[in-house]
């Protein structure tokens, strides 16, 4: 059967002929306020160590990885991988014959990008139990990106298993609605259309969050 795509929106299909897009930037934190004698302006940050020293480095800085959707053609192109100093895939899909292992020349190429796979084979239909795999694909993100790596998160055509995943790994970690989490992937990948049965178990996922969040905070404040 053949797809149509005349009813489709320009921006959704630019978005959908585009392999990745980035839903979380990377950041940089730091886990003290600087004393007034070490803060700078954004100005006095921009310029270079003078008297040829060394900028100091923050001990206590934080680097949390970025976070990107994508298609199979991201997942096959290694220089966007490389370019994004992407280490870690999410593959959230049932073909047997996707990449799993860096090739030896990618190995070779780029020792430090090696990449690490979690894999989650499940059909792009409503029926599709979703919902048994979104705590360790939530786990594996959150992981990588407090360890300062990137993650591409990827299907076929990075529109529904994908940008599911990603929603709700949003509810969990961001504390977002699945209609927040949606809307938010949504604007920086047009394309993204999860199917009614993912919607539902999205939302079964974020009721679930909320039950079990109080609990989980609680503990955090007791080992405070």
């Amino acid at each position: 059967m053949m797809i149509s795509f005349e009813n489709v929106p320009k921006d959704e299909m630019e978005a959908l002929c585009t392999p990745m897009h980035c839903i979380l930037p990377r950041l940089e934190t730091s886990g003290s306020t600087p004393s007034s004698s070490t803060r700078h302006t954004p100005i006095q940050a921009a310029l270079p160590p003078t008297n040829g020293s060394k900028a100091p480095q923050d001990p206590s800085r934080r680097v949390r990885g970025a976070l990107y959707l994508g298609s199979m053609a991201a997942a096959y192109d290694h220089d966007l991988l490389r370019e994004h100093h992407i280490t870690h895939l999410v593959q959230v899909l049932e073909t047997p014959w996707a990449p799993q292992q860096d090739p030896d020349d990618f190995e070779q190429a780029s020792a430090p990008n090696k990449l690490h796979y979690h894999r989650i084979d499940i059909e792009d239909r409503t029926t599709a139990a979703l919902g048994q795999h979104l705590s360790a694909a939530c786990d594996y993100v959150e992981n990588a990106l407090a360890d300062g790596e990137n993650v591409l998160v990827h299907c076929q055509q990075g529109v529904s298993r994908s940008a599911s995943i990603i929603i709700a790994f949003l509810i969990r970690q961001n504390h977002m609605s699945c209609d927040a989490a949606y809307a938010f992937v949504k604007e920086r990948r047009r394309c993204i259309r999860p199917n009614s049965g993912f919607l539902k178990a999205l939302h079964e996922w974020e009721t679930a969050c909320n039950k079990i969040r109080p609990q989980l905070e609680g503990r955090r404040s007791l080992s405070a």
